[in-house]
């Protein structure tokens, strides 16, 4: 059995579940039925005799939870951490385990350098150098992304549920968020911008080689095209 303070912190949760399910017209049966429930325990749980309340807090703790994990299912507009919705699916989409992934990430320490010729070593560390900065502007973007994600409802969402819960998707959310769902004193500002400052200098020179890079793969583009329609336009005329 959880602990007391626990239960109670799920419980205030579920108050907040509640009251969104409230306010929503179309939310499906079993939230709603869920909802009902939950809210029925509460009124319960207020007027119960001290040695009923024990039982009665442990029933409204589990079906909060059940609610909790039917959240998805909310109607949009409802659903908790509905902000971050689309940056989960971006980063299950850039999974190097999906095999959908919009990128193959590889280990070069596993290259064995004294098999490839120059020219496969060239290209191989083109790829790991233009991966490697795939995943830089991949990781600005999602932090871009937060930061916009993170509006008074979702923080609201956060401090009812962090530490609460063993919820994959809210540690990631949680992973994502950092610094930007805490509070920062004022000591700190200083520190966390000179921080941030470096940070996005050393993106933007990684920026400045990616441009050179990108440079250097179009000129080899348009030669590439120049052979293939020149040897096009010879068989032609052959």
């Amino acid at each position: 059995m959880e602990s007391l303070e626990t239960q109670q912190r799920v419980i205030e949760l579920g108050k907040a579940l509640v009251k969104e399910l409230e306010i929503e017209p179309d939310s499906d049966t079993l939230s709603r039925w869920l909802a009902h429930h939950i809210a029925e325990l509460m009124v319960k749980l207020e007027n119960a005799e001290k040695d009923q309340k024990s039982q009665l807090q442990q029933q409204c703790f589990e079906t909060i939870l059940i609610l909790w994990q039917h959240r998805s299912s909310f109607k949009s507009g409802y659903r908790p951490f509905e902000n971050f919705e689309p940056i989960l699916r971006t980063l299950a989409a850039i999974d190097p385990e999906n095999r959908d992934s919009y990128y193959r990430f590889w280990n070069q320490k596993e290259l064995d350098d004294s098999v490839l010729s120059d020219d496969v070593k060239h290209w191989i560390e083109l790829a790991v150098g233009l991966d490697h900065a795939a995943r830089t502007w991949i990781k600005f973007a999602l932090d871009q992304a937060t930061q916009h994600a993170l509006d008074e409802k979702t923080r609201s969402w956060l401090s009812k549920a962090k530490g609460l819960l063993q919820d994959q998707e809210l540690e990631v959310i949680i992973q994502l968020a950092g610094e930007a769902s805490e509070t920062i004193h004022d000591d700190n500002i200083k520190k966390l911008n000179c921080n941030k400052t470096k940070q996005f200098k050393e993106m933007l020179e990684r920026l400045e080689g990616f441009i050179e890079i990108s440079d250097y793969i179009k000129t080899q583009l348009k030669n590439n095209i120049k052979i293939l329609e020149q040897s096009l336009l010879d068989k032609s005329e052959a």
